[in-house]
């Protein structure tokens, strides 16, 4: 019997996405603490349809498979403790729409209008949580190995960036409120201690997972782009960057780990898919059902810290 079966199985599975929906349901229903909590429920269900529409329109997994968006929604819903919402909830929803608009400016002859969409979305998402725009710098770096890097497109990532403070600066002087419009700016350039006293045991292990997760298929990416596409190199390569970037913030601003770590976990999510779907042998085989067994015994975790930790 080939250790891989049940990785292809799962992988390439028909079953796996309505499967894995209803545990999610199940996994939600029984954490839901107050109504709100369905904000994030719905910010989780809006990700996992941009994940299948990135890699549907941008071909990221030469095979079909909803691998990549099943293992986000797992994840998503075993992680308790990100149910509860907050405003830092909308930030990785607006992280993945300014990469998906980075991704059509691949090659674009029109480049500037994806280009001004992302920059939008990425000072759309400081407003939720003002650390975001710490992705600028990459995301104009990125647009270099993207072709997409001109006067023009630098000037409509400027005006993207800038748009949504113009209107909030016109709300915040027009109501004299101007501590809205200096509060997300002021945050930006505040370092706070690195201090990880105020985490939970379960926490720490999660985000150990993800940031395992995350390097594991980057460095597995490393090693085998050379077989796909030019263009699917250059998707891939980003979203290991930004994953690594995001990884590394949170080991320096433990404060907002929870955001940091559902930005990780997008990208894991996808480097991940893209190693169980396309690498069938004996010791991705293994990989998988270790991960399988991993990712199970982590929601019991989470589970038991939810209802049983006195």
């Amino acid at each position: 019997m080939r250790v891989d079966k049940f990785q292809i199985d799962v992988a390439t599975g028909r079953f796996t996405l309505p499967v894995v929906i209803l545990v999610c349901l199940f996994l939600w229903l029984v954490s839901i603490r107050e109504w709100s909590d369905l904000i994030s429920l719905g910010i989780v269900a809006a990700i996992c349809y941009l994940m299948i529409e990135a890699n549907t329109s941008f071909t990221l997994i030469r095979t079909r498979t909803t691998l990549p968006v099943c293992m986000y929604a797992f994840l998503a819903s075993s992680l308790f403790f990100l149910h509860s919402f907050g405003v830092g909830n909308w930030a990785p929803l607006a992280f993945l729409l300014a990469v998906t608009q980075l991704f059509y400016s691949f090659e674009s002859s029109t480049a500037s209008i994806p280009i001004f969409h992302s920059f939008f979305f990425l000072s759309l998402g400081s407003f939720a949580f003002p650390q975001v725009a710490y992705f600028c710098p990459l995301f104009l770096l990125g647009m270099i190995p993207f072709r997409s890097m001109g006067a023009k497109t630098f000037v409509a990532a400027l005006l993207g960036l800038l748009t949504p403070y113009w209107f909030l600066f016109g709300y915040a002087f027009w109501f004299d409120q101007m501590s809205l419009f200096y509060a997300p700016l002021v945050e930006m350039i505040h370092f706070h201690p690195i201090e990880y006293g105020h985490l939970m045991l379960n926490e720490i292990v999660s985000w150990g997972i993800i940031a395992l997760l995350l390097v594991i298929g980057s460095v597995h990416y490393w090693q085998t782009a050379y077989m796909d596409k030019t263009r699917t190199r250059i998707y891939h390569s980003f979203l290991t960057f930004v994953g690594l970037f995001a990884l590394l913030f949170s080991v320096l601003q433990p404060k907002f780990l929870h955001e940091w770590m559902q930005m990780q976990l997008i990208c894991a999510s996808f480097l991940m898919g893209h190693l169980f779907t396309l690498t069938r042998n004996r010791f991705s085989g293994i990989l998988f059902i270790v991960t399988f067994v991993v990712l199970i015994l982590l929601s019991l975790y989470n589970l038991w810290m939810q209802f049983f930790n006195f």
